[in-house]
């Protein structure tokens, strides 16, 4: 019997296509009770851009919660040069596509990334590891 590994775009993103997969993924990697979260709706991947020349993001799976804050999950299989910048560029597009010209800025919805690689990303043993944007105080 030949496995399809969730390793391949393809079949990493057919398998986040049921709610249940996603709701619970979530859930686990988040820490986010399952019963609190009601609904995990897919949203459109590809990262708005105002000029033709400017650089257009494209998520792998892009999730909308509840309460309007959006999960991107990456899969990664082959270590990129710049990893940290191209995530963190994701994450800027997506915490401000949506604020219109006048609009104020408490409407901004939180933003996560959830990074899966299937290579180290420094030399912690830890297999999961979390990164926030603070200032250097903490």
């Amino acid at each position: 019997m030949d496995v399809v590994s969730l390793k391949y775009d393809f079949s990493f993103k057919h398998l986040m296509l049921n709610e249940k997969v996603r709701k619970y993924f979530i859930s686990d990697v988040l820490g986010i009770p399952v019963e609190e979260i009601r609904s995990v709706r897919l949203s459109n991947p590809f990262l708005w851009k105002r000029y033709r020349k400017q650089k257009q993001g494209i998520l792998d799976i892009l999730v909308e919660l509840n309460d309007d804050s959006k999960v991107n999950i990456e899969l990664q299989i082959k270590m990129l040069a710049h990893w940290d910048r191209r995530s963190l560029f994701y994450l800027s597009k997506m915490y401000t596509e949506n604020l219109l010209a006048g609009e104020k800025y408490q409407k901004l919805k939180r933003c996560i990334c959830i990074s899966i690689f299937d290579f180290r990303v420094n030399d912690s043993p830890e297999y999961h590891q979390i990164y926030r944007l603070r200032n250097k105080e903490g």
